[in-house]
């Protein structure tokens, strides 16, 4: 009889330390992602036009402790009434240099719709880029690609549910839209091109040239080309006030690398170090603004 009470507490106790392991790795975490519309790929419309904020991502980060980490995004239209449209639902995430990544394909009928999201890991949330491709077969004057981005806010659950932060948006936007009427010049988004000089292990010379970039609300995307016919590299980073991360894929060399920077908000310089995949040191300097 003894036997079998010490037995029974045993088993209680393996199934309560699961039971708290399980909540442990089972951690959810809840974002809003307002989402604006940085560069138009194809078909500029009424809705996809550049600078326009969309809407908002309402983002379920789950098993965040565990080597199973899932999302759930659905994204609202600004103004929409109707629910918000979902994205992916617990999809497993893959791991970068400085945060989460998904692809996304689905299909509706004759539609195909692509969603590239990739999430930088900030102090105090997340910021992230977007590419969405939708393709229709029977109206191709419809047809789109864009890509956006945006800083993401930590919420509550039921936030998510109930999808209330839309109104938070529109308040946003209109300030926006009274600050661009103040003052035009003081416009959030930048494009063009930098001089830029960079040294990498591996490379003996200095590697000098232009980067092109886009940026909006210190989220960018950047593009530059690599000597010895080694193809181009393309990449995100993300701005605070002095310091910010970098992320970059140089496919035709079959290499990324990451690190951390440092930009001078006065004359717009940037410098930055980190490393590629393979252990190899990354070094660069951008020039200021002209």
């Amino acid at each position: 009889m003894l036997s079998y009470k010490i037995l029974k507490l045993n088993i209680l106790t393996i199934f309560l330390i699961v039971l708290l392991s399980f909540n442990a790795y089972a951690k959810n975490e809840f974002y809003k992602c307002p989402e604006k519309i940085m560069n138009v790929i194809k078909s500029e419309g009424q809705f996809i036009k550049t600078g326009v904020i969309l809407g908002v991502n309402y983002l379920k980060f789950s098993g965040l402790n565990s080597p199973f980490q899932t999302i759930t995004v659905k994204f609202k239209k600004l103004g929409d009434k109707a629910k918000a449209k979902k994205i992916v639902t617990n999809q497993k995430l893959s791991k970068n240099s400085l945060g989460f990544e998904f692809f996304n394909k689905s299909l509706e009928g004759n539609v195909s719709i692509e969603n590239n999201y990739n999430f930088i890991k900030l102090d105090s949330g997340y910021a992230f880029t977007r590419t969405e491709f939708y393709w229709s077969a029977a109206n191709q004057a419809q047809n789109y690609e864009y890509e956006s981005s945006g800083r993401c806010i930590k919420i509550k659950k039921d936030e998510f549910e109930l999808e209330k932060i839309i109104k938070v948006v529109k308040k946003e936007e209109k300030k926006e839209k009274k600050k661009i009427k103040k003052d035009s010049n003081k416009s959030k988004t930048l494009e063009g091109e930098r001089s830029f000089a960079m040294s990498w292990d591996g490379y003996d010379d200095l590697i000098l040239g232009e980067i092109k970039f886009i940026e909006n609300d210190l989220v960018g995307k950047l593009e530059f080309s690599l000597p010895k016919n080694d193809g181009s590299c393309i990449g995100t980073y993300v701005l605070s006030k002095t310091k910010g991360t970098w992320s970059i894929l140089c496919e035709k060399k079959n290499v990324n690398a990451s690190g951390v920077l440092k930009w001078d908000s006065s004359d717009g310089s940037v410098s930055g170090t980190g490393k590629d995949n393979n252990g190899n040191k990354v070094k660069f300097k951008v020039a200021s603004i002209n």
